[in-house]
């Protein structure tokens, strides 16, 4: 049986060039941040409009689709929660129930609008079962296919094995860079069954269900057992990255209201474009509120070693940073932003200082000395005079 995992894209039926005045700026705990928005003239266009579920769960609006995490820069991402695929048989092999995981095919209207494709670099298809196989349709841009995916195999639910994916009862697979395909069908995951005998075999010791689905690779956990019986219900985080039709296409290019933004185009299909903050710039590129758009990175309060390397003194300038020596340091190699800086007096030379100093303190303590010694003996010699004079006695006859 074919099943499509997943099959997402959204269609614009009009764009709004900047946000209205009082727009709801979170939904429980997440900030919504502009292109999206929540209720009329708040968001850039209708696949960017959010639905807040009694002012606490945040969902793609006409989806259902919930929203964990959304981001402008400094990739244009979305984290959203996918429901898992599975098809349950019985102790003969039959199929008793079964849901392809799809989640919407389109919203219609409009010209070609925002587009969402299954991010490659940060999920992953996992595929549990005993009897299972999953892959993807992928393309590599010059309209040609190929496919990649994993095959799970185990004699019965109790042969699967806990711990990381790669043992008996579950396989997963990296989704290729650049991530699922975008045509005219959407992104395409198929979900398989292997051949009716080896199925029945399987399910005449373990019935029960086989999954698939798409997940965060940071947040996936290893295999538990109990995991070939999870809940029918079950989803998952998924990350999404997003684009926006280029201007030749229809699109605004004006979007990027932001000073210090730019415009890029994106690699979710041709016609499509992001904004982005400039280099040395961090904030919303779509936001022209000085306190919200690209704002200067302050390279020099962030950890160097890591971000922004220095070894010497840092300064911020505007988009970028300054990294000098100190005074009686001088750079080697590809300057201290790169390299520790180095002394300008050769060790030698510090060697030699060092001993005419020292030498220069011996000489001077050995002549003060002297007479600094002479100085104390004659006050011990006075402290004591006094003494013997005042219990000196004359005795007479």
């Amino acid at each position: 049986m074919w099943m499509h995992l997943f099959s997402f894209m959204i269609l614009a039926s009009g764009t709004q060039s900047r946000p209205a005045t009082g727009c709801q700026a979170r939904c429980g705990g997440l900030d919504i941040p502009y292109p999206f928005g929540i209720g009329s003239g708040c968001f850039h266009s209708k696949g960017l409009e959010i639905t807040c579920n009694n002012g606490l769960v945040a969902t793609l609006a006409g989806t259902g689709i919930q929203v964990l995490s959304l981001s402008v820069d400094p990739r244009p991402e979305v984290q959203v929660m996918l429901p898992v695929a599975y098809e349950c048989h019985n102790s003969s092999g039959q199929i008793t129930k079964w849901f392809n995981g799809s989640v919407v095919d389109h919203f219609t209207g409009g010209d070609k609008g925002v587009v969402y494709r299954i991010s490659g670099r940060r999920n992953k298809l996992v595929v549990l079962g005993c009897s299972t196989m999953a892959y993807i349709k992928s393309n590599d841009g010059d309209s040609s296919y190929y496919y990649t995916g994993c095959i799970s195999y185990c004699n019965g639910s109790r042969s699967a094995q806990s711990g990381w994916c790669g043992s008996a009862g579950c396989c997963d697979v990296d989704i290729p860079e650049g991530g699922l395909v975008l045509d005219n069908n959407g992104p395409v995951i198929t979900f398989r069954s292997w051949p009716q005998q080896v199925r029945q075999q399987v399910a005449e010791s373990s019935g029960g269900c086989d999954y698939a689905f798409l997940v965060d690779k940071d947040e996936y956990r290893p295999l538990r057992r109990d995991d070939l019986n999870m809940s029918l219900n079950k989803t998952m985080p998924v990350w999404l990255d997003w684009a926006l039709p280029r201007p030749d296409g229809g699109g605004d290019a004006s979007i990027c209201k932001s000073a210090n933004s730019e415009y890029v185009n994106s690699t979710n299909g041709n016609g499509y474009y992001y904004c982005k903050c400039s280099s040395g710039y961090e904030g919303n590129p779509y936001d022209e509120d000085p306190d919200k758009g690209c704002k200067d990175i302050d390279e020099c309060a962030r950890p160097r070693e890591q971000y922004y390397p220095c070894y010497g003194v840092c300064r911020n300038t505007p988009g970028d940073y300054e990294c000098s020596c100190r005074i009686g340091y001088h750079p080697i190699g590809g300057g201290p932003k790169k390299h520790k800086c180095t002394s300008k007096f050769p060790l030698a030379a510090q060697l030699a200082l060092g001993k005419y100093i020292l030498c220069y303190v011996s000489i001077f303590n050995f002549q003060l000395c002297p007479s600094l010694a002479k100085k104390n003996r004659w006050r011990m010699r006075s402290a004591f005079k006094v003494p013997q004079i005042e219990n000196y006695r004359v005795r007479l006859g």
